[in-house]
């Protein structure tokens, strides 16, 4: 555990070149918490010390992990990462009705029970194609019963012993050749 002190700065709200940026200062605090035998995670909070020691910040930090995964489920697959529309009364439109069908697919796809057989791994309901099927049935192109048959269909195996890491690679630059003309 180490207390840090950071200066930011805040830009003026007006677009005065004379105006000076005004500075303040924020306590921060890094805590590493131990989440396997060889990985650790480092948050950083201004919570009190005394109040939230390091024990109750990784509680908290496990808690919000199912809020994380629905943020990247609203983000990717519902496509809430970018807006079709320029006024802030039709984003919060787009945002509300995102929701709404997120939580749409959420409640169908928790009544479907995928059926027991000898398998080497447990399943799980494939979001993405739910979510679809549940487009489709909203847009009246699919019946319940194929909303149903769809998703059921669509499992992926569940597997929470599996660490891998991250592939990671870069990616190259894209050409403009084909802006010669």
């Amino acid at each position: 555990m180490r207390n840090a002190e950071c200066r930011i700065k805040v830009v003026p709200s007006s677009s005065k070149y004379s105006a000076p940026a005004t500075y303040y200062s924020l306590h921060l605090r890094f805590v590493r918490i131990q989440i396997t035998d060889d990985l650790f995670e480092v948050l950083v909070t201004n919570l009190d010390e005394n109040e939230f020691p390091p024990c109750i910040l990784k509680q908290l930090y496990s808690m919000r992990w199912g809020i994380e995964t629905s943020f990247r489920k609203l983000k990717y697959t519902i496509g809430l990462s970018a807006f079709h529309s320029k006024k802030s009364e039709h984003i919060l439109q787009e945002i509300f009705a995102r929701l709404t069908l997120y939580n749409f697919s959420e409640f169908v796809t928790s009544h479907i029970a995928i059926r027991k057989k000898k398998r080497k791994h447990l399943y799980k309901i494939n979001f993405s194609v739910a979510v679809y099927a549940c487009r489709n049935l909203l847009l009246g192109r699919y019946a319940p019963k194929a909303v149903e048959a769809v998703i059921s269909k669509h499992i992926l195996p569940y597997r929470p012993y599996l660490s891998k890491p991250r592939n990671l690679r870069s990616i190259p630059p894209a050409s403009f050749s084909y802006r010669v003309a």
